[in-house]
């Protein structure tokens, strides 16, 4: 009996068999940038970039990195 199981991106929930297809359809290839910050400047865009979403979104995000 197929089970049930989330998308590790999107949270979302689908058939185990279908997943992997979710996850290249829907989410596709990550992409490096090609520069890349020190960790220094990753920490200050990242704060930077916290510090602009709402109330509801930053309390998501502080749900995602604390998993």
């Amino acid at each position: 009996m197929p089970g049930f199981v989330k998308c590790d991106i999107c949270d979302k929930i689908f058939n185990k068999s279908n997943v992997a297809s979710h996850k290249r359809l829907a989410h596709g290839k990550r992409v490096t940038p090609v520069y890349s910050p020190s960790e220094p400047e990753a920490i200050e865009v990242i704060t930077s970039l916290h510090a602009r979403l709402s109330e509801e979104g930053k309390r998501k995000v502080l749900e995602r990195i604390t998993r």
